[in-house]
């Protein structure tokens, strides 16, 4: 395993057999009948999961300073509570300065953290 590790390391290409991924559809309520009542679970090669988990582990010291501070999912330290709470503070103040155009946007993002029922 480690021999196949390195290799992948020191080549950059992974072999075909580990790149193989079945995808499931589960079912998210009793009786589906839409595509949106299931979730796709994906089943990785086990050897290509702890190749994604160590290449992850090496590039998380780098994330901060790669990733937009205005992403605040999906990084250490940072919450989406931020972006809420920076949300309420620009809206609190919005009607004080009319002389610059804006907008205000809200995108549901009930679909980015779908669950099984």
């Amino acid at each position: 395993m480690i021999n196949v590790i390195q290799e992948l390391i020191r080549s950059g290409h992974l072999l075909k057999e580990l790149n193989a991924t079945i995808i499931a559809l589960v079912p998210k309520v009793p009786n589906p009948s839409m595509m949106k009542d299931f979730r796709p679970i994906s089943c990785c090669n086990t050897l290509y999961k702890i190749i994604a988990k160590i290449i992850a582990n090496r590039i998380k010291p780098c994330l901060l300073d790669i990733i937009s501070p205005s992403q605040s999912t999906f990084v250490a330290s940072r919450s989406i509570g931020d972006n809420i709470l920076l949300a309420q503070e620009l809206m609190r103040n919005y009607h004080t300065d009319i002389s610059c155009p804006r907008l205000v946007l809200k995108v549901d993002l009930m679909k980015a953290s779908d669950m099984i029922d």
